[in-house]
């Protein structure tokens, strides 16, 4: 197996200086598909971002190398997806390869993809009567200075293929590929989690006989993705970091289900995270831009709230923030046993959902304003962290501190108060009041509530009562209604202009 890394690790020496042209890749569906390949029997182990999205190794000599699209609408590039794979296959070709090669393609796509004929193969190879019968390939060594010299001397991934291809592609070769060329298609990606999930919990059953199925599955889900998208972070990693091994994977999995844990909180709200990328991405017809968008931002939320979540302390201030109860029991949280807290957390989960999805729709409208393709997108990627709008110093509540808004620096977005309006109205003021330092701007989302500029000085009672739209001073915050920014089913492909709205000093329904 070490010659064999040895040939894969040349290959991907060879790709990793290439130049970085980010296309749109389904983040968490390639997660998605990593840990349903670590599922599978006779695995060996499994890599994520190495020669292709997701590398799998089996016990038995083979090797899949995988290609995960997401196009929920538009059409794949096939002839870029087949090349690519093709370009991998014949590498490994020259390279004397022992092992097995699969290509294959893992797409969320509504409507049927095709796999490319022989013929059409040929088509994009684009030789034409120059594409010969077969190809005499040097030995591995000779060959591994012929790639180095003819195909690495760019660093673009067009030129490699071309010259490649120009040399040593064939019509044995092809004919081949074609053959071992398999293509799967996933029309939901919301199906392909819950099939995953089911798959997780047959694998590591909740040792709680009574305990919510639908909660472990959440948590199973939380601790499969972090612990794949550890590897994302690394600098120049090397084949063994990056490498999944099944035992490995098997073995932690296994160890952190034993006993629930601030991990096991922590794994529950990225499965949440998960499951709000998932519903989005299902109900709004994106395009390509804005599903890259959101991509990356919930890869990073992902990261950030596996952080945050893995202390009581980070519990707390998130709880604090998007919970619609008193200070009282929130401020009992500490004392509570983890299994007391998984349960808290999991009854706040409607407010956990409304925090997430107005922080995305909120960071989506400002990329979309200043960035206008996926170059820029890969050139501006702080942008799309969390962490970076969140003010660390302050620890109470999740502040956050949008640059683009220009009149305030602390702002905090809460839930909904809901049909019992007056009396959740009142919890959540009091816990605001109390806050340090105070938010001074609240994105507070409710039909019945005053828009405009506020004291914290009034009684909670009437703390929404005069507002007015005259300059914020010591002791005052701004209320915004969050009519202006669309969070249901289908409104998430509509750009809003948040300087002129949330941003703004002004109410714009006050302005008509």
């Amino acid at each position: 197996m070490n010659t064999e890394v040895n040939k894969l690790s040349f290959m991907y020496e060879g790709d990793k200086s290439r130049d970085a042209t980010d296309k749109i890749r389904g983040f968490l569906f390639q997660d998605y598909v990593t840990i349903m390949c670590l599922l599978q029997n006779q695995i060996k182990c499994v890599c994520s971002e190495y020669l292709e999205d997701v590398d799998v190794f089996f016990e038995d000599g083979t090797f899949e190398f995988i290609q995960v699209k997401y196009y929920p609408k538009s059409s794949p590039d096939a002839k870029e997806i087949s090349t690519d794979l093709y370009y991998q296959y014949l590498r490994l070709q020259m390279l004397r390869s022992t092992l097995k090669a699969k290509p294959s393609l893992y797409i969320h796509r509504n409507s049927k993809v095709e796999k490319p004929t022989l013929d059409k193969m040929k088509e994009y190879i684009g030789l034409g009567n120059e594409l010969p019968k077969s190809v005499a390939y040097p030995d591995a060594a000779d060959s591994a200075t012929w790639l180095k010299t003819k195909v690495y001397k760019t660093n673009k991934k067009e030129l490699q293929k071309k010259n490649l291809f120009v040399d040593m592609a064939s019509e044995d070769s092809l004919k081949e590929f074609v053959s071992k060329y398999n293509i799967f298609l996933q029309v939901d990606i919301n199906r392909y989690k819950k099939k995953l999930m089911e798959a997780l919990a047959r694998a590591y059953p909740n040792p709680d006989k009574d305990g919510n199925e639908e909660h472990w599955q959440f948590i199973l889900l939380g601790l499969a993705i972090s612990y794949i998208q550890r590897r994302y972070t690394l600098v120049n990693p090397i084949f063994d970091q990056l490498r999944v091994d099944k035992k490995e994977f098997d073995c932690y999995m296994t160890e952190s289900v034993k006993t629930k844990t601030n991990e096991t909180i922590a794994s529950y709200l990225v499965g949440i995270v998960c499951e709000e990328y998932g519903e989005i991405i299902n109900s709004n017809d994106l395009s390509d831009i804005q599903t890259h968008m959101l991509n990356m931002i919930c890869q990073r939320t992902v990261r950030w709230i596996n952080e945050i979540g893995k202390t009581m302390d980070g519990q707390y201030q998130l709880l604090n923030t998007y919970s619609a109860d008193d200070v009282s029991k929130i401020a009992g949280y500490r004392g509570t046993s983890v299994d007391g807290r998984l349960l808290y957390v999991a009854e706040c989960k409607q407010g956990f959902l409304v925090f997430l999805e107005y922080l995305w729709k909120i960071m989506l409208n400002i990329f979309q304003k200043k960035l206008n393709n996926e170059t820029e997108v890969s050139a501006r990627l702080e942008m799309f962290d969390p962490l970076h709008y969140v003010d660390s110093s302050v620890t109470d509540y999740v502040c956050l501190n949008f640059p683009e808004d220009r009149h305030v620096n602390h702002s905090v977005i809460l839930p909904r108060a809901g049909g019992n309006f007056k009396g959740v109205k009142r919890k959540i003021v009091e816990r605001m009041v109390n806050m340090s330092p105070k938010p001074e701007k609240w994105f507070f989302e409710n039909s019945k509530l005053m828009r405009g500029k506020n004291y914290y000085n009034y009684s909670t009672a009437n703390v929404n009562e005069n507002p007015t739209v005259a300059d914020l001073g010591e002791d005052s915050f701004y209320i915004e209604c969050m009519d202006c920014i669309g969070i249901d089913e289908d409104e998430w492909s509509i750009q809003e202009d948040c300087s002129s709205c949330i941003f703004s000093v002004k109410c714009v329904k006050e302005e008509m």
